[in-house]
Parts: structure tokens; C-alpha cells; sequence
């Protein structure tokens, strides 16, 4: 998965700005290592229940999900070859 979405990543931005894209998505990266267990937590906590708090985490996955529906992989394209 971190593969996939890294290739994707890399079509998607500009060739002579990787850098400073890559050191954005992996400081996304960090927060997301920490957002994750930290809802886990909460909501396990608030409810009771660790079960809800793994359940909550789908909530990222299916906000995610749908940021990436709305993505337009083609024109991305374009406009990272245009910009290199």
C-alpha cells in the first residue's frame, strides 16, 4: 500500500519540487501515526469499548476514500508535466 501510494504521488507532483512534496507527505505521514491510535484511544476510552475504538479508524479510511474519489489522476498528470 505505501508503494502504491507513493507512485502515485510521484505522478502526480512536479519533478523538480519532489523534494519539498515528499518531505509534505511524509510529515503527513508522522501525523497520521499519531491521529490514528490517538482516536482508537479516545473513543475506546469514552466508550468502554476497544472494539468502537478500532471501528473509529474506518472513519479516516472512508474520508480518505472519498478525498481520493474526487482526485483527477489525468489532470494531475498534466499539471505536474507542465510545471517540471
Amino acid at each position: 500500500m505505501q508503494s502504491l501510494s507513493r507512485s502515485l504521488y510521484a505522478r502526480l507532483i512536479p519533478v523538480r519540487r519532489s523534494a519539498e512534496f515528499f518531505g509534505f507527505y511524509n510529515m503527513l505521514g508522522k501525523f497520521a501515526a499519531v491521529l490514528g491510535p490517538a482516536l482508537m484511544g479516545w473513543v475506546g476510552v469514552l466508550t468502554g469499548n476497544p472494539r468502537l475504538g478500532i471501528l473509529s479508524v474506518l472513519v479516516l479510511f472512508v474520508f480518505g476514500a472519498v478525498l481520493l474519489m474526487r482526485v483527477d489522476l489525468e489532470r494531475g498528470r498534466q499539471d505536474a508535466a507542465n510545471h517540471s
